[in-house]
């Protein structure tokens, strides 16, 4: 097994006994290839081929303020497999963020649990003050791998096999993309969606299989939402729009609160992959609260959400299954 390390990154991080910057949340900063991992138990299988990719959050610098773990810098960890051997290798996401700090050598903005005003300079994404990271996601579309924000920054792009940072996608919109975008397999298709604090709050696209943006449409909605994923079918995208989101009174000063909005129902919008704003299926559940992702069924369609909804006892899970095969 040989080691080899690439330059050090630039970092201000002090030793810290945070709950989120020790132990096994330890910030990791050194980039390296490892050519041959060792096997400790078993045997990685011959005909295993492939690349497993991770996002992971990875802060560099001393808070400016309070740490979230959701604030760190983006580092993608790959695995490869081939011949019976795996192979390993890290590497930052170099976003503008990342370099302009870079070059400063310390934190130029605050992070989601901090006050107005802790940023340096102005933020990015749906929340406006805070560093696009790129650390909540990694799919791989068109022959590249793409980072992206749980808050709608840019999608970066990277080679999937040696994680060389490429830079920012073309086709990415003025309001950013949201994590958890999803690509058809069978297409080469990947669907998306962002989402803002000005009207119509939301927007969904398609990229084709070329890397072209192809279809962007708006999706509105009564006001800031917070959607974290969306799913889809051969012939729908499937969007949300729950009661858990920023508290408006305090959006007006500046403060992402999240709250609970009782009374307000959680929707769920089908839309044609390539549908217009009129074409779009709402359906309400009024129980609802706070949706965690869609996972297929066995055959992969129809899918099924899960989902947390509240009682006059207690929280329970609950799935709800919505036909969208056809």
């Amino acid at each position: 097994m040989q080691i080899t390390r690439k330059p050090p990154v630039r970092t201000s991080l002090k030793p810290s006994n945070h709950p989120y910057l020790s132990g096994p949340w330890t910030p990791v900063h050194e980039e390296v290839d490892v050519n041959e991992l060792q096997v400790i138990e078993g045997e990685v299988p011959a005909d295993l081929d492939g690349i497993y990719l991770r996002n992971t959050e990875n802060p560099v610098h001393q808070p400016l303020g309070r740490h979230h773990p959701f604030d760190g810098d983006a580092m993608i960890h790959a695995v490869s497999f081939r011949g019976g051997r795996a192979s390993y290798r890290n590497r930052f996401v170099r976003t503008h963020c990342f370099e302009t700090e870079q070059d400063a050598g310390g934190s130029l903005w605050g992070g989601l649990m901090d006050p107005p005003g802790t940023s340096k300079r102005p933020g990015f994404g749906a929340h406006g003050g805070l560093k696009d990271t790129a650390s909540t996601d990694i799919i791989v579309h068109a022959g590249l791998a793409l980072a992206t924000l749980y808050q709608c920054g840019e999608a970066w792009q990277l080679d999937p096999v040696t994680l060389e940072n490429l830079g920012k996608a073309s086709w990415g919109p003025l309001d950013g993309v949201s994590a958890h975008p999803k690509v058809d397999e069978a297409t080469g298709e990947l669907m998306f969606f962002n989402y803002s604090k000005h009207a119509p709050f939301m927007h969904y696209g398609v990229v084709d299989r070329a890397g072209k943006l192809v279809h962007y449409v708006p999706i509105p909605l009564p006001g800031p939402r917070l959607p974290h994923d969306m799913a889809i079918t051969p012939n729908w995208s499937i969007l949300n729009d729950m009661p858990l989101f920023w508290d408006a009174g305090l959006l007006e000063r500046d403060i992402h609160a999240a709250r609970l909005h009782d009374g307000v129902p959680t929707r769920f919008a089908l839309i044609p992959r390539h549908g217009q704003p009129e074409d779009i299926r709402w359906f309400e559940l009024p129980r609802l609260t706070c949706c965690t992702g869609p996972t297929p069924t066995r055959t992969g369609i129809p899918w099924c959400w899960r989902a947390i909804t509240r009682t006059s006892r207690c929280p329970i899970r609950w799935r709800k299954r919505a036909n969208t095969a056809t």
